[in-house]
């Protein structure tokens, strides 16, 4: 099997679908990482609530 060159006329169709593929990518890897963000700040806000109560329920 023979390596095809790319012709200069598709070589910026071929930039346009490797950028948005990076793009598409980036976009998912920040979206799984806010989402773990905004659970832990759910977390300490449910511990911060619990450890409220407990003080004044005198635990």
């Amino acid at each position: 099997m023979k390596p095809q060159r790319i012709d200069a006329r598709a070589l910026p169709v071929a930039l346009c679908l490797l950028a948005s593929l990076g793009l598409w990518l980036l976009g998912t890897l920040a979206e799984d990482l806010s989402g773990q963000v905004a659970s832990l700040y759910e977390l300490q806000a449910t511990l911060k609530r619990d450890a409220v109560v407990s003080v004044f329920a005198g635990k």
